[in-house]
């Protein structure tokens, strides 16, 4: 296999959210959840879990302290006061209905799916009514003294229970009011009820912040037992869908279950509640926890980390945040890269090596990586989508969804490095929220009407030439090296292929997984589509097929990617064989060799590969990657969260990496637990 220089991007300081909320839809199997920006997060886990879609934050200060799936429709409660509606096509809001009582900590759907319920910091229970188009006010319920910090619904459309400091109330709707409530007492402290469920019995179930779990008559309201699941604080339940067993988890990241059990025989003891068994998956507070109808467990809290969990068998996985779209980009003929962050812009020029000598080693910088530019914007602003033009002459990037242009003059010998705005914008140029350069002077925008928008600057003005229409919203731009080939793939994981020249459209067949990563050979236009169960499909441009590689290699088991929840994140070539073809995931670069030997081994047999690890260079005490060869695969393993991978120019390629211990000690302190024999 060819040898390729790597160029190492550690210094990217890309700072990741924790999770505040989640909720999960059966329907559609997708999770969304929110993280401490006031970003929305929408997770395809129909196969492997992958980050499908990104709703930004509605402003500066936005918190998501709710989440609720009805039909579809995603709706969001915060400390704005509003219930929010998002339109996931067009990736915004749809509507906006105030809250009577101010900041919003809790929503929740009935189970018919008609109605939502939000809890309020003044004690409102507000109750609206699910229509065809909007939602609709209803009614509030009676005031209650106390902010509302939880709230669930029974199966029958008729009960809400909510959570309070120092009580839960029961609430009957047909009444209008509260029908039990039970206090909590304890001594000179408030007891905080961050979590509550209702199960069909009419049991209550409440986790508070003595860190003990909580089962309530309903009727009477009494207590019947609880169970001290925790040393610290209980944020989150999930309960099971057969409602034997519940997961409940906090400031100390235990995930504890607790099942009921029957004694069983004629000792006429009841079912009692007790403690099962125990994950330890996250290093800080989970606040969030879900439960997919395969009973999949889903957690994530201040570590940033998305958890997933089931059994049989028992399988852990810990998935990092992806880096979001249009963070980062590549010029890839000027070996630059263009790396945004919340406030600003910064381009730098990758080193060079002073001699490629050596298969896996470290090379000596023989020219160090330069900051050529940082533009910043306005205080307050916030940067959405950034672009970099292939040369590196040119940079675009969206602000409150107007497209700013930037010529960029590289330095010389006698200049020194300058830039100029692009003014003159054509009255056609519609707000955006993707863009992709072409070539120098030509890029596409995706419109916030969903349009899609070919724009050219000549005398430094900006215009539109072309217009297309896709037939649904598109979530990613790829476009080929000359710039004439553009490849969009929807909302429904539609793959879009427009011939910018010949202007032809062509639609890829579909597939029965979602789309995880795409891209288009320089030398012989063939569409390399990843899938997220890590199925691999080549298809023909000029054939209308696809290709003999993909029938006979790409669709057999045995040839396929061994076994992994992680998926492809990105895909790219060697530009110059073409034979090549250059993969990533979460913790390793994957190089695919089309005229590789196949591999010879049995189908159930691709999935026992030896575990990677990672080894030391003796005489420069430096940590190396290990390779691994799997057929035409070959694997390298890397010791950081790799964010973007992608080829630069001739036998180079970039590596865009995060480093878990430079996250970690950004992270509060956690919880501490004393153990035996230590402190």
């Amino acid at each position: 296999m060819a040898e390729f220089t790597i160029h190492n991007v550690r210094f990217y300081d890309f700072e990741p959210k924790s999770i505040q909320c989640m909720a999960y839809e059966d329907y559609t199997d997708r999770l969304a959840l929110s993280r401490a920006d006031g970003s929305i997060e929408i997770w395809n886990c129909k196969h492997n879990p992958f980050m499908q879609l990104v709703l930004p934050a509605v402003d500066e200060d936005a918190s998501v302290e709710g989440l609720a799936w009805c039909n579809d429709r995603l709706f969001s409660v915060g400390l704005h006061g509003y219930v929010l509606e998002y339109d996931l096509a067009l990736c915004n809001v749809k509507s906006r209905t105030a809250v009577t009582g101010g900041p919003t900590w809790c929503v929740a759907l009935s189970p018919d799916k008609t109605k939502l319920a939000a809890g309020t910091e003044e004690g409102y229970v507000c109750l609206f009514d699910v229509c065809s188009s909007n939602i609709m006010y209803n009614k509030t319920l009676e005031k209650q003294e106390g902010r509302i910090l939880s709230i669930s619904w029974h199966w029958s459309n008729n009960y809400i229970v909510t959570g309070s400091i120092n009580c839960v109330r029961l609430w009957s709707l047909k009444e209008g009011r509260v029908t039990r409530c039970s206090f909590a007492h304890g001594k000179n402290q408030e007891i905080i009820v961050w979590s509550v469920k209702i199960l069909n019995d009419m049991t209550i179930v409440s986790g508070d912040s003595r860190g003990m779990v909580c089962f309530w008559n309903s009727t009477l309201g009494t207590l019947i037992e609880s169970v001290q699941s925790h040393k610290a604080d209980v944020l989150c339940i999930a309960v099971a869908h057969d409602q034997t067993y519940l997961h409940v988890s906090g400031v100390e990241p235990t995930i504890v279950r607790v099942c009921l059990v029957n004694p069983g025989g004629k000792s006429g003891k009841k079912a009692r509640w007790v403690t099962s068994v125990k994950l330890k998956l996250h290093s800080h507070d989970v606040r969030a926890l879900a439960l997919s109808h395969e009973n999949k467990l889903y957690s994530g809290g201040v570590d940033t980390i998305l958890g997933v969990s089931w059994y049989p068998p028992k399988t852990v996985l810990k998935i990092p945040c992806p880096l979001y779209p249009g963070y980062i980009s590549v010029g890839y003929k000027s070996e630059s890269v263009l790396l945004r962050y919340k406030e600003k812009l910064e381009l730098w020029r990758l080193g060079k090596p002073r001699e490629a000598k050596g298969s896996g080693n470290y090379l000596r910088i023989g020219e160090d990586r330069t900051k050529l530019l940082e533009l910043q914007c306005d205080e307050g602003d916030s940067i959405q989508w950034c672009a970099l033009s292939p040369q590196g002459l040119w940079i675009a990037y969206i602000l409150k969804g107007a497209v700013k242009i930037f010529q960029f003059f590289p330095p010389t010998v006698d200049t020194q490095v300058s830039i100029r705005r692009v003014r003159a914008m054509s009255k056609e140029i519609e707000n955006s929220r993707l863009i992709i350069w072409l070539t120098e002077g030509k890029f596409a925008s995706v419109t916030l009407s969903g349009t899609i928008q070919i724009i050219s600057i000549s005398d430094m003005e900006a215009s539109v030439e072309t217009v297309l229409k896709p037939k649904d919203c598109v979530v990613s731009l790829v476009c080929s090296m000359d710039g004439n080939i553009l490849i969009t793939t929807d909302v429904r994981q539609m793959i879009t292929v427009y011939d910018l020249r010949r202007n032809q459209e062509t639609f890829l067949p579909a597939y029965n997984s979602a789309v995880t990563a795409v891209g288009i050979n320089p030398l012989s236009t063939d569409i390399i589509v990843v899938y997220s169960n890590n199925t691999i499909k080549e298809y023909s441009l000029s054939q209308k097929r696809y290709t003999a590689f993909s029938k006979n290699f790409l669709d057999n088991p045995a040839s396929g990617l061994p076994k992994s929840y992680s998926v492809i994140r990105n895909v790219s070539f060697d530009s110059e064989t073409g034979s090549l073809i250059l993969l990533h995931d979460d913790s390793s670069l994957i190089v695919l060799d089309k005229e590789g030997k196949a591999p010879d081994v049995e189908p159930q047999q691709r999935n026992k590969m030896k575990r990677r690890s990672f080894h030391e260079d003796k005489n420069k005490g430096k940590e190396l990657s290990s390779v691994e060869t799997f057929g035409k695969f070959t694997f390298v393993q890397r010791s950081h969260q790799v964010l973007y991978f992608s080829h630069v120019k001739d036998k180079s390629v970039i590596s865009v990496e995060l480093d878990p211990v430079q996250l970690h000690d950004r992270l509060p302190p956690t919880f501490k637990v004393k153990k035996y024999g230590g402190v």
